[in-house]
């Protein structure tokens, strides 16, 4: 009973302080602790790798021999493996070398499995050419049972062998979040990885929203692929597939569609649709840029307002899970102390940097000044006249008067 009055009273605190919570008393810390360990890789490297930590002492518990004591067997006081609902597969990935993550994944999926364990979201990026073996790692048959629950899915599919489409078509039917990045270039394989994405979206039993990137994708393949489950769309965003010669009146028959986005918007979309879309603009990576064009409508069929995308906003808009709003955890702030001595130590340094460049910039203004003074009265001595050269020699700085003073002085008796 107090758990779950504590479970309500988290629902309005600041995400930033769930690490703080845990150290209130025993009854907040377990609580709490299934919230923290929900999603242990999705943070910093840092949280990733004290994470894989902690469960590397689990596997360590389970290589012990009966023969070697109870006595050693030393765990920590919870079961920390037993919260995890969301699996950044990239960032376990990224916690160990190239000769040991192979091993370390196989384990600690293993592990997974023997604990029946179910996974509510799964985050793989594109990890790089050199890792297609343990990019495909997790769709082994053997670990399909924790991945038969996935709700939110982001997948990068940079290796045609591999085809996790596939392994999702076969094991998933309870998606609502599908994000999928393909870079197939053969002909043959997109379209069987077109057919896969047809079998994936028949499967599943919720609203779906879907995003599907493809540079130069077959189109004409993908819209006869959802042909057959128009209705299952609540939000679509199409990312540079290849629409060339594709007719777009299939959108006025997804009574469920509240969100439309796609890039290059083909005209018909826009008489679909009206005039009035918002763009967003997206950096996949440093030198690359991705604008989509997006329509917004309410239960009316209008044009909304909603000033935010689904697919570009965080976890804050992820569809509830079962009726509840998921939880979204944040790396907590962490507050670094400094002695009095290093304090003022760093206050003095600052101090002269700032002393330093202020000095600087007023020697810059007082030589540009000087500079422009000298330039002002070369453009005077021009218009007066004067015929040697006012850059080889400056009258004035030589004689200390001008010229007029300088002839007026002058005595040609003398």
């Amino acid at each position: 009973m107090l758990e779950d009055i504590i479970r309500i009273i988290l629902k309005y605190l600041d995400v930033c302080d769930i690490h703080s919570v845990l150290l209130v008393n025993r009854e907040w810390c377990r609580a709490v602790v299934p919230i923290y360990w929900k999603a242990p890789f999705s943070f910093t490297k840092k949280r990733s790798v004290t994470a894989l930590k902690i469960y590397e002492m689990f596997l360590e518990q389970g290589n012990i021999t009966s023969a070697q004591g109870e006595a050693q067997k030393v765990l920590p006081f919870f079961d920390y493996p037993s919260f995890i609902k969301e699996l950044n597969y990239t960032s376990l990935l990224a916690c160990k070398g190239t000769y040991e993550r192979i091993k370390t994944v196989e384990l600690i999926l293993q592990m997974l499995t023997d604990r029946e364990i179910r996974l509510e979201t799964f985050i793989m990026e594109n990890t790089g050419a050199n890792n297609e073996r343990a990019y495909g790692l997790w769709t082994t048959p053997c670990y399909a049972p924790i991945f038969s629950t996935l709700i939110h899915v982001e997948i990068h599919t940079p290796f045609p062998k591999s085809n996790v489409i596939k392994s999702l078509a076969k094991n998933c039917t309870r998606l609502s979040h599908l994000d999928i990045n393909l870079h197939d270039t053969s002909d043959e394989r997109a379209k069987e990885s077109v057919n896969y994405l047809e079998e994936l979206i028949s499967a599943q039993k919720r609203l779906l929203n879907l995003r599907l990137v493809f540079p130069n994708g077959p189109g004409n393949m993908l819209i006869k692929a959802f042909q057959s489950r128009l209705e299952s769309f609540q939000r679509l965003e199409l990312v540079k597939w290849n629409f060339s010669g594709c007719d777009w009146s299939w959108l006025n028959n997804c009574p469920n569609l509240i969100e439309f986005a796609i890039t290059t918007p083909p005209p018909q979309v826009s008489r679909i649709f009206g005039a009035g879309h918002e763009t967003y603009r997206s950096k996949p990576s440093k030198n690359s840029k991705i604008l989509t064009e997006h329509w917004h409508f309410d239960k009316g069929d209008e044009i909304s307002s909603m000033p935010k995308f689904y697919f570009h906003s965080g976890k804050s808009l992820m569809a509830p899970h079962d009726g509840e709003s998921p939880t979204v955890i944040k790396q907590p702030k962490v507050v670094r102390y400094i002695s009095k001595e290093k304090l003022r130590q760093y206050q003095s340094e600052n101090f002269l940097r700032t002393y330093s460049k202020m000095i600087n910039r007023l020697a810059r203004e007082e030589a540009e000044e000087a500079e422009e003074e000298r330039r002002r009265r070369r453009r005077q001595r021009k218009r007066d006249g004067y015929d040697y050269d006012s850059d080889d020699f400056d009258f004035e700085d030589y004689f200390g008067m001008t010229e007029e003073q300088w002839y007026n002085c002058y005595d040609p008796s003398d």
